[in-house]
């Protein structure tokens, strides 16, 4: 009675043996191992290859082709392709597959290093060569952001910036590399610095026309007009005994009426037009804002990164974008509340925007932590000096009398006056003191001031 059961049991384990045998013993499979063990990879791949089309749930297959591509064959796209497979079966091999990834990662990645430090002290010609290296780094192993960052520095170094900074990105997308990511911004930045000395290189002259036009105001003296305008087209002389002369420049539609040696009145019959071309302007303001997007991008994952802070300011004020600079410069003094040169920028920022009171403010915190800075010292007082300067021209343009500013141009002095002692070479700060005595009226102070800052240009 039992051997009719034992017969069926045999039957089964026949049955399986032949499945298994069917599966994991195929004629390409075992031909493929063959080959392997003689060393003749290209055939074993073909084997490989017809192996897992014709059984794709086969691990082994997938694993030995992906080994047999990346360690014999160098073919690391193809390597990754079949270990992939072999991963999504099972993890058998889990291990040996991360062991091959990492070994020519490192491999690749060290011989790129090599390569990039030899173009800097060597030759030029190794640069192409270490971003070959890297790129067969990322072909073995893709998701590692430090390759990456070697890929940029080495397509920065060459000077394809628009590749260096594809790489940076790419290391900032895969692992937040911040150092990789601030260099794509500093080639934004560079960018746009480019971009806008071609547009001032481009526009010199039409620009020093333009500027001469808005700085001639009611109060400028004539030889500031002369050497910002050129001669006038016509001049006519005021009545008789009178101190009155009418400039024309007809070509700017500009009319100036002279009291003395200053301007009285300014009118223009319409805009001038100077025909500057500002298209390199605009594209400095694209590059300058992408270079904003990566900081700001950082600044999100990092708002302590004072390093980025800093490049950003530097964007937000090439651009223009004052109000936004501002903002973010804040964040610097909250993090760094002892840095003096933190709240210097800060005040120089808010003094601006006009915010005249922040900004003394913030200079006045500079000073506590160091009552020496020169730089504070002059800026806490040419900001009491231009609030004074806006009360008074306020004033003008309604017509009416304001002695506030007189106020103001007292508060600059002492500041202004602590300067000359800590920089007694700098022309500048005596342009402005004596500008200041002569506000007051004091005519003495003024003159000696206005001396020492000729005697220090003339070097004497």
């Amino acid at each position: 009675m039992k051997r009719p059961h034992i017969a069926w049991i045999g039957a089964l384990i026949a049955v399986a043996l032949m499945t298994q045998a069917f599966q994991c013993g195929s004629p390409e499979f075992t031909g493929a191992k063959v080959y392997i063990q003689q060393k003749n990879y290209k055939e074993a791949v073909r084997l490989l290859e017809a192996e897992t089309q014709k059984n794709p749930g086969n691990e082994e297959a997938w694993y030995l082709l992906g080994l047999t591509k990346g360690k014999d064959l160098d073919d690391y796209v193809g390597m990754n392709m079949a270990f992939n497979a072999a991963l999504k079966l099972s993890n058998v091999h889990q291990r040996e597959i991360h062991a091959l990834r990492y070994q020519k990662w490192v491999d690749h990645l060290n011989e790129g290093v090599n390569l990039l430090n030899k173009a800097m002290t060597d030759s030029s010609q190794y640069y192409d060569k270490s971003i070959h290296e890297f790129n067969r780094a990322i072909e073995a192993w893709s998701d590692t952001s430090l390759t990456y960052r070697y890929l940029g520095h080495a397509y920065n170094s060459k000077g394809v910036a628009d590749s260096a900074i594809t790489a940076y990105t790419k290391a900032w997308d895969l692992g937040q590399d911040k150092e990789a990511y601030m260099r794509a911004g500093r080639l934004y930045t560079q960018r746009g610095l480019d971009l806008k000395s071609k547009f001032e290189t481009d526009n010199a002259e039409k620009l020093h026309i333009m500027r001469g036009l808005a700085d001639i105001d009611r109060g400028s003296y004539k030889n500031d007009v002369m050497q910002a305008l050129g001669a006038p087209d016509n001049v006519k002389k005021g009545p008789k005994n009178s101190k009155k002369e009418e400039w024309t420049y007809a070509k700017y539609n500009l009319t100036l009426v002279f009291e003395g040696d200053r301007v009285l009145t300014k009118t223009m019959s319409k805009p001038y037009d100077a025909g500057v071309d500002s298209t390199a302007y605009h594209n400095a303001e694209k590059e300058f804002s992408k270079a904003i997007a990566i900081f700001e991008k950082i600044k999100e994952v990092d708002p302590k990164d004072n390093q980025n802070l800093s490049l950003l300011l530097q964007a937000y004020v090439e651009s223009n974008r004052i109000v936004e600079a501002t903002a973010a410069f804040k964040q610097a003094v909250l993090n760094e509340p002892g840095n003096k040169t933190n709240h210097y920028i800060l005040g120089v920022l808010h003094r601006t925007t006009g915010d005249f009171t922040d900004a003394i403010s913030e200079f006045k915190e500079a000073l506590k932590i160091d009552p020496a800075y020169g730089d504070a010292l002059f800026d806490l007082g040419a900001t009491y000096y231009n609030w004074g300067v806006d009360i008074l021209k306020a004033a003008q343009d309604k017509g009416e009398e304001n002695v506030e500013y007189k106020e103001k141009f007292k508060e600059a002095l002492p500041y202004l006056e602590q300067v000359t002692q800590i920089k007694p070479d700098d022309a500048q700060v005596w342009e402005t003191l004596g500008t200041i005595y002569a506000r007051l009226g004091q005519a003495d102070k003024a003159q000696k001031a206005l001396d020492q800052a000729d005697k220090i240009r003339q070097g004497k």
